[in-house]
């Protein structure tokens, strides 16, 4: 054997060598791309979450103050002001947890409360996003 043929024998026994002693560390990417999945999916659950959370208490506002001035209207022409409430409500599909109105028929202020369920949570958190909204005429109020 040639002193050529040699060296290459032993180039071929280093590199075994440099293969096992990576091989300590073969599937470390494999881990380090699962757990970034998982922490990728956590985060877009709690991100969906909270858009939930906002785009319900959104809704909901946008419905107290519907529903306080078509109380308030129905009021000025001498109707129920809390069962107009409460059919506008339903349309939004919200409920009417609270209305009363204070004062006449020509200063009051109609008061409502209103709730919806928000539709995917978890445990520990509320279950039902609610607002107050009022409405009315009041003379000598800027």
């Amino acid at each position: 054997m040639s002193r050529a043929s040699a060296g290459a024998l032993d180039l071929g026994g280093d590199r075994r060598r440099v293969r096992h002693g990576l091989g300590d560390e073969c599937g470390v990417g494999t881990v380090l791309a699962a757990t970034t999945a998982v922490v990728l999916v956590v985060l877009a659950a709690v991100g969906g979450l909270a858009l939930t959370y906002a785009a319900t208490a959104r809704s909901v506002r946008a419905a107290a103050d519907l529903v306080a001035v078509s109380g308030a209207q129905a009021h000025t022409q001498g109707a129920d002001a809390c069962a107009e409430a409460r059919r506008i409500a339903a349309r939004n599909q919200v409920d009417v947890r609270d209305c009363e109105v204070t004062g006449d028929l020509i200063d009051f202020v109609v008061q409502v409360q209103v709730s919806r369920t928000v539709g995917w949570r978890l445990p520990g958190l509320p279950e039902r996003v609610a607002s107050t909204a009022y409405a009315g005429n009041v003379i000598g109020v800027p």
